[in-house]
């Protein structure tokens, strides 16, 4: 297969531009440099048919108001939750990945658990905090980036990279869910000061294409959820007190899993429990210089597995995370 023969497989199906490189070079026979060559020459080829979903503040400011619109009416839309014997199988659950800064080695077990149970994961859910957005922190505002010269394009760069190589081993017809936590938020918050909107920045929806990828996504992180099975609510999370997984099942009372916090618990009353599954990011990274030693000591990496059976009844199993990023699940070592 010849590079023209390439584009015209992306041009006449253009849901393969979602998948990753390394997937469609092993498909197709091909390298991953001439896959990665002809997307580039696609999306300018689109970008010229006025069809391009911005990702540069450049893009941004050049492409017609029509794109605004059709993410507005998106975000707008109504979700259609799969019914409980489409959901019946094993649902990923994770968040507070703060992507650049994620554990890298914690990230390649969780690949090789997805392609090793890849028949049967039915969900895979981003709970929040997913990307970082460290270029428009309010904390930050007048310093320099956690590392100097990151830009908001670079890190979209990097969560698009990680975005690929779950696509690379999610099944296809998974049900692919992605919650805004507050670092998306920080996107929401740049954009509702009038000057900022003036040359707008793509928002995390737009850059990491997640609508093309097959997400259905929710951004209003303080009060948006999905519901798994038939009562099991999953957020970014609301309370961040000492007993935070106890306060979520006081208030709420349903089972459910939160991130939010960096922190794992479990709270249980009954039929009903709470899960705070803790975080995928690399704690060691300057990203993270603002925490004190005691603070990041109650810090821990985790996430989650939910089985739902046939009666959307939920069955979880929360993954604690040694330091060396290592885990274990089904009796191998991830």
């Amino acid at each position: 297969m010849n590079r023209e023969d390439i584009i015209n497989k992306f041009i006449t199906k253009r849901s393969y531009l979602t998948n990753g490189a390394g997937l469609l070079a092993s498909n197709w026979g091909v390298s991953k440099q001439e896959i990665k060559i002809a997307k580039a020459i696609v999306y300018e080829r689109i970008k010229k048919e006025n069809n391009y979903i911005p990702t540069t503040v450049a893009e941004v400011c050049e492409a017609p108001k029509k794109f605004s619109k059709k993410y507005n009416e998106e975000e707008t839309k109504e979700y259609i939750t799969p019914s409980f014997k489409n959901q019946e199988g094993m649902h990923i659950m994770m968040g507070c990945n703060h992507v650049p800064f994620e554990h890298k080695q914690l990230h390649k077990g969780i690949l090789q658990l997805l392609s090793d149970y890849k028949k049967n994961i039915k969900g895979f859910h981003l709970m929040g905090d997913f990307m970082d957005i460290n270029t428009l922190s309010s904390h930050d505002k007048g310093k320099f980036t956690a590392v100097r010269g990151l830009t908001l394009d670079s890190e979209y760069e990097s969560g698009n990279v990680l975005l690929d190589e779950f696509d690379e081993v999610l099944p296809k017809d998974c049900w692919k869910t992605y919650l805004y936590g507050n670092h998306e938020d920080r996107w929401n918050r740049w954009m509702s000061n009038m000057d900022n909107a003036k040359t707008p920045l793509a928002s995390p929806t737009e850059a990491l294409h997640l609508n093309e990828r097959g997400y259905q996504v929710k951004d209003r992180w303080s009060q948006d959820y999905f519901t798994l099975g038939r009562d099991f609510e999953i957020f970014h999370g609301i309370y961040f007190s000492i007993h935070c997984a106890k306060a979520h099942l006081d208030k709420l009372r349903t089972s459910c899993a939160f991130v939010h916090t960096h922190r794992s618990q479990t709270y249980r009353e009954g039929e009903k429990a709470a899960y705070n599954i803790g975080s995928c990011a690399n704690f060691e990274s300057r990203a993270f210089g603002y925490a004190t030693r005691p603070m990041r000591a109650q810090w821990s990496n985790g996430f989650a597995i939910n089985m739902i059976d046939e009666n959307g009844t939920s069955n979880v199993n929360q993954i604690h995370v040694n330091p060396d990023g290592h885990f274990y699940f089904g009796g191998i070592k991830y």
